[in-house]
């Protein structure tokens, strides 16, 4: 069921990024992938919508394909949701480093208990957070950024852990 939903959202994607725009329209929209997670079986797709040449503002969608990578820490994140104001520091617009504040919703649950305290039963986090990176554009509306971030849990944290990591190696096209 999860590679079907994939393969609608990559089509829908595909047929967005080909149509044409005046050259007067100026592109307001990203959708990505963050490669780094979908190879670790957590996909993360994002969409950002540029608010001005310096700020941008998105929201990330993350789930996991079952039994991921981080099973072998005995902990498996199954969702994330985590939308984000982001401001540029780059020369060009939306484009170069950047910081990001986020609010942060996932759920986490445990195969054996924590690995550290084996305490630990698995629920919700919200908390709140910040990412660090740089984005690359090229003249025909591809993106890349390089990103790593962290979230702290505000509720829960006897529950779940207490930091939420991010990172990325994020491909994408404007539109």
């Amino acid at each position: 069921m999860k590679k079907i939903v994939i393969t609608i959202v990559l089509l829908t994607s595909l047929h967005l990024f080909s149509q044409e725009k005046s050259e007067n329209e100026v592109a307001k929209n990203e959708f990505k992938i963050n490669l780094a997670s979908f190879i670790a079986g957590f996909p993360e797709i994002t969409f950002e919508r540029m608010i001005s040449e310096e700020s941008a503002f998105g929201v990330s969608v993350g789930f996991s394909l079952g039994n991921n990578a981080n099973n072998e820490d005995n902990n498996l994140y199954n969702f994330s949701l985590i939308p984000y104001y982001r401001v540029y520091f780059g020369e060009k617009p939306n484009e170069g480093f950047f910081v990001d504040g986020n609010v942060t919703l996932y759920s986490q649950k445990f195969t054996n208990g924590d690995f550290f305290t084996n305490e630990k039963e698995g629920g919700v986090g919200f908390g709140l957070g910040f990412n660090v990176g740089k984005k690359y554009k090229t003249k025909n509306g591809w993106v890349a950024e390089f990103s790593v971030g962290l979230s702290r849990t505000l509720i829960n944290a006897d529950k779940i852990n207490l930091i939420y990591p991010r990172g990325g190696i994020i491909v994408g096209k404007i539109f």
